[in-house]
């Protein structure tokens, strides 16, 4: 004889139940949230049009929020294109990398500069992409810079501008 219940469901509907509390808490009203994202929001369009007005403290505080970001695509795209044999060069945005973490490179090789230029031409880019940026929709620029380093586009305008019109 089976010592299963007679109703298979049974466990689901005899367990602990959501009280109303518990369930705001994982789904909090609308007008909660918006507001939140509205002040967020605000905050970012003003904070790009610092970048865009030429204030250089907004720009570096762009710079230092968004460089991981930056070197994660840099790394990305120069590990399949890069003309150096492994161990050969120090790359320069391992060399960042490790600056930021506060330590200190091995300066005991020659270091390439190709990364760089690939992390500079990046931060070229965004810089002339997120004066579009305009907060629609509750987007915040984070989700705006993320959008703009993974899409195909950049990655094919980057393959222009390191190899010219042949992609």
């Amino acid at each position: 004889m089976s010592m299963l219940s007679p109703n298979p469901l049974a466990c689901l509907v005899s367990g602990p139940r959501l009280t109303l509390p518990a369930h705001r808490v994982y789904n909090p009203p609308m007008s909660q949230n918006e507001g939140k994202s509205a002040s967020r929001t605000a905050k970012d369009i003003e904070f790009v049009a610092r970048i865009t007005a030429g204030d250089e403290e907004a720009w570096a505080k762009f710079v230092d929020q968004h460089t991981d970001w930056a070197l994660f695509k840099a790394k990305e795209w120069c590990v399949q294109h890069c003309p150096h044999c492994a161990g050969s060069y120090l790359c320069g945005l391992m060399s960042l990398s490790l600056q930021r973490e506060g330590k200190t490179p091995n300066f005991s090789r020659a270091e390439c500069d190709d990364g760089m230029d690939t992390y500079i031409w990046l931060f070229e880019q965004l810089k002339r992409k997120i004066v579009k940026y305009s907060g629609k929709n509750d987007c915040l620029l984070s989700t705006f810079v993320w959008t703009i380093l993974n899409s195909r586009e950049l990655y094919i305008d980057w393959l222009r501008w390191k190899y010219g019109r042949a992609f």
